[in-house]
């Protein structure tokens, strides 16, 4: 079973863009998800970090802005980033 679209959270990115290993995600999915929170999370680091600096200019992300947290995973008070990202897995079929 091939994986065509996921909806990334922001520890991977930081982990893959300090590895220079980013590659790997626009050749294993077509589609790359980024809730806004974790494109704000991640890119609020500053200049002096890789992943900060670097994820404004990928071309191969879909930031998507999410207008509310489903109440079922806002229950678990997780950061907002975290949050969305579930919420929006929460809605998305396929």
């Amino acid at each position: 079973m091939s994986i065509n679209r996921i909806i990334i959270n922001s520890s991977p990115l930081i982990v893959l863009f300090k590895s220079k290993q980013t590659e790997l995600l626009s050749q294993l999915f077509k589609e790359i998800i980024v809730p806004e929170g974790i494109f704000t999370e991640v890119t609020s680091a500053g200049e002096d970090d890789a992943a900060s600096r670097q994820l404004p200019n990928v071309s191969w992300i879909q930031i998507v802005k999410i207008p509310a947290v489903s109440p079922e995973i806002a229950a678990w008070d997780l950061g907002l980033g975290e949050s969305q990202v579930l919420s929006l897995a929460l809605t998305t079929s396929d």
